[in-house]
């Protein structure tokens, strides 16, 4: 079986190689031109060079390819358009690159964001893509991560943990209520994995979260805790959080806009994993145990 990796050069995309190559899988990894993260990649895998948003680039990479993980993605960006540009449009020439392939299993990496009660401009660019995934005639599969922690990955959660530990006082939108599941890297991979080759997985989408629900507040006390830190958190209720654009660059910096950095405090991404346990025998453990 060869898997095709979009993205595969990633903190996420690299582990995804390691454990698809202990499971005998021959693995293809898909990254931009020029990415320095490829020479880091197992020796085993097969490396080609395209942009998911230019289709004549990244054609040739899915012939003879079995099932492709669609990974490629901004997480991050204040540019108008840009989560449309690579998140939508960029799924949608990976799909009809793995059709005109001839590949059958399709595994898109979505989002949690996209069960949010008002969407985010990346959390619309991963849901139209689900869109885009489930009308293909693709044998598909979505899995959308939490937020993820370890391995040097999560870039959401690392902007929290850095705001944390950045002042002795620190400001919690909404008062840190907000429900979450962070999820280990090393379970989230393993269940993007089996999530691909299952297959009782096939038409189906899967929340991918770690065991423990907790809040906001909870977690920074998790952050501070390991960092060996007692930090003053101060509640910050909504309407002043809304107006006071100082908090965007504490929190997320120029790299995301107000809206984004702040939806992760206002909504809850504690999903029932219950069909993952059953369909992918997926049992992750808590991030900070």
């Amino acid at each position: 079986m060869i898997a095709l990796l979009t993205g595969g050069a990633g903190v996420v995309g690299k582990a995804l190689c390691r454990e698809l190559i202990a499971r005998g899988v021959c693995v293809r990894v898909l990254t931009l031109p020029g990415d320095s993260l490829a020479q880091s990649l197992p020796g085993e895998v097969d490396v080609r060079f395209g942009d998911v948003t230019d289709f004549e680039s990244i054609r040739s990479a899915f012939e003879g390819v079995d099932v492709v993980y669609h990974l490629a993605a901004i997480l991050l960006s204040t540019k108008r358009g840009a989560f449309e540009h690579v998140n939508t449009e960029g799924t949608r020439n990976v799909l009809t690159a793995s059709k005109l392939a001839g590949v059958r299993r399709f595994l898109y990496v979505s989002s949690i964001s996209v069960t949010y009660p008002v969407l985010t401009p990346y959390g619309e660019s991963k849901k139209k893509g689900e869109a885009l995934v489930q009308a293909s005639g693709l044998d598909w599969t979505i899995v959308r991560p939490t937020l993820v922690i370890g391995d040097g990955g999560g870039v959401e959660f690392n902007m929290f943990r850095d705001y944390v530990k950045r002042f002795p006082i620190y400001f919690m939108p909404g008062g840190g209520k907000c429900l979450k599941r962070p999820v280990r890297s090393e379970d989230l991979v393993k269940g993007i994995a089996v999530a691909g080759i299952a297959e009782n997985a096939v038409g189906k989408t899967y929340a991918l979260a770690g065991s423990t629900v907790m809040t906001m507040t909870e977690m920074a006390g998790h952050v501070l805790k390991n960092a060996g830190m007692r930090h003053l958190m101060l509640p910050l209720p909504w309407w002043i959080s809304r107006k006071l654009a100082v908090l965007k660059n504490w929190i997320g910096g120029e790299r995301v806009s107000a809206e984004q950095a702040l939806a992760g405090f206002l909504y809850d991404a504690a999903p029932s994993i219950e069909e993952a346990e059953r369909d992918l025998g997926y049992h992750p453990g808590c991030p900070f145990e």
